[in-house]
């Protein structure tokens, strides 16, 4: 901005600055300077300096700048839904990409631009912004007096803002659309430009479901407050910039569905290590000062872990925490299931009722949900061998597999049979029939005679036993999630081992499972032929291998996991 001043001492000098309208997609803001000489009141040249107006409207997320999600601080909020543990974190999500302040708005849009110096209005505009300029409306002023070397604070808004007094007005029903930008600037003696910057009055949110092994199906889910205290309408204030909740009222419960996690199935989590399933729901528009304690998510119709999700989750975050203003959020919920326990007492529970999870019952061993079948917590290390030597190259097993991946599904049996049925022992076997009361079968007898360090006072008594290649497999596939057949001419199933491996280190048992290759274990399965054939499972957090072997039979490298049969 040029201006020709004269600095006679008996001159004066007066100056006025006018805001004409905005063109080419950006304004110019002309200040004039006019003197008039005191004694003969003659008029200075006057001259113009341009101010340029630039319109950006931002995307949500701006505020914070942020480049990746962020949690907001606070402990995650816990609770039981279904089958599922959850955790569940507000995070505030990464900016959308914003318009360039460089380029104007690309769709035509109504706005007003005020101009406040301190608390008080100088003047008013309205017009339409499109690609091309700016058009004034008609009967719109088209220029505001301004003096050089102030300070205002310049405010546009949409149509879905609605004046009231000195206040601004957003409904509910606008919070996706409603506008407002708020810049403070100084004019100067040099060109110079004001950044017009209109960012979202509402705030976006939506849910996002996490977990560690595959969501298989679509999530049913509402979204609702849980009373009446959601913000219906807020007021803006121009001079402070901040909002207040006018009145409020109940979120009747709104559609969430999300759909099924698209994440490659097993590797994408490596194997349940890690939170990589995910299903999002679309985004809800809120109002500033809406509160996330507010608000609850009901799941229905869908299966994560082993059963039907019906329930809510009451409570998405410990500690309040209000929306801001052009914020977008992921309220983050991760789901783990819910492994069940057998107590010493007899009774059945989750980690939350155990002596770990700040209950007051001890837990034995791990259930198999729905099999009535549950693995014994602590393993009995390596040591201890299949049969005696004279069992070494015949066949003790009445019911044989084909090979080792028929004995897991088509032609399984039950190690519960095998070690206490004396049916299923061959007539070659002497002594007692029943393995895990003969001491020619040791790792039977070890087996059958598991002590979990702690008295059990539950009723039926517990049968221990040594688990079969089909009692792996059930555990592989209703435990862990695992594959129930096999691909092609391999041997191994691949599970969510991680996810079990952690159901036993949670309650201070052994692990089961061993990287990169897998833990060996001792079966009660063997394969025909003429020769005795073990069925051997390695099992990894990654897949468990069933190999078969010969002449293993009184290695000392294999340790065994009982299982226990408990109703």
């Amino acid at each position: 901005m040029e201006m020709k001043m004269n600095l006679n001492k008996n001159r004066t000098m007066k100056m006025k600055a006018t805001l004409f309208s905005l063109c080419l997609a950006i304004g110019a803001l002309a200040i004039t300077a006019c003197s008039k000489e005191d004694n003969n009141d003659r008029e200075e040249e006057t001259t113009f300096q341009a101010v340029q107006f630039r319109m950006a409207e931002e995307g949500f997320g701006t505020e914070t700048e942020l480049t990746r999600a962020s949690s907001i601080p606070s402990a995650p909020a816990l609770s039981e839904v279904g089958d599922c543990e959850t955790e569940t974190t507000l995070e505030s999500e990464p900016a959308e990409k914003p318009t360039a302040a460089t380029r104007g708005v690309t769709t035509p849009t109504h706005y007003t631009i005020r101009v406040y110096e301190g608390s008080t209005l100088k003047g008013e505009m309205k017009g339409t912004f499109t690609a091309t300029g700016f058009t004034p409306d008609a009967g719109s002023p088209t220029q505001v007096m301004l003096a050089r070397n102030h300070t205002y604070t310049f405010l546009c808004f949409n149509d879905q803002v609605t004046p009231v007094g000195d206040k601004l007005e957003i409904a509910l029903a606008n919070a996706a659309t409603a506008r407002i930008g708020r810049q403070q600037i100084t004019l100067g003696t040099t060109d110079q430009a004001v950044n017009l910057s209109s960012k979202h009055v509402g705030v976006r949110v939506h849910t996002q479901l996490v977990a560690k092994k595959d969501i298989p199906t679509a999530v049913t889910a509402t979204l609702q407050s849980t009373s009446n205290n959601i913000p219906q309408r807020v007021s803006y204030d121009p001079i402070t910039g901040s909002y207040t909740s006018m009145n409020t009222g109940t979120m009747p419960a709104t559609t969430n569905n999300s759909p099924a996690s698209t994440e490659a199935k097993y590797v994408a989590s490596y194997w349940g290590k890690n939170y990589a399933y995910t299903s999002t729901a679309d985004y809800h528009y809120f109002l500033p000062t809406t509160d996330v304690t507010s608000l609850k998510l009901n799941i229905s119709g869908t299966t994560i872990f082993w059963n039907p999700i019906n329930g809510s989750i009451n409570k998405l975050a410990n500690n309040s925490h209000p929306f801001a203003a052009n914020g977008t959020y992921r309220i983050k919920v991760k789901m783990k299931p819910a492994f069940t326990y057998l107590m010493s007492n007899g009774d059945v529970g989750t980690f939350k009722d155990t002596t770990f999870g700040g209950g007051g019952k001890t837990p034995i061993a791990l259930i198999v949900p729905n099999q009535n079948m549950a693995i014994a917590l602590k393993e009995i290390p390596a040591g201890i061998i299949w049969a005696v030597a004279k069992y070494q190259w015949t066949q003790t097993n009445t019911h044989k597999a084909t090979n080792g991946k028929k004995s897991v599904f088509e032609e399984a049996t039950t190690g519960k049979e095998e070690t206490w049925n004396p049916t299923y022992s061959t007539a070659i076997v002497t002594g007692n029939k029943a393995k895990g009361l003969n001491t020619d079968f040791p790792a039977f007898y070890a087996a059958a005679h598991y002590n979990p360090g702690v008295a059990y006072t539950g009723s039926p008594v517990l049968t221990w036993y040594l688990p079969s290649g089909g009692d792996l497999g059930t555990m592989i596939v209703h435990l862990g999630f695992g594959e129930n057949h096999f691909v092609g001419s391999t041997s191994y199933l691949y599970w969510y081992g991680h996810l079990v491996k952690e159901a036993f280190i949670q309650v201070g048992g052994t692990i089961l499972t061993e990287e990169p290759w897998g833990k060996r274990h001792w079966s009660s399965s063997i394969i025909g032929g003429g020769s005795i054939y073990i069925v051997l499972p390695a099992i990894g957090p990654e897949q468990v291998d069933f190999a078969v072997s010969t002449g293993w039979l009184n290695s000392t490298d294999l340790c065994i996991r009982p299982f226990v049969s408990y109703q």
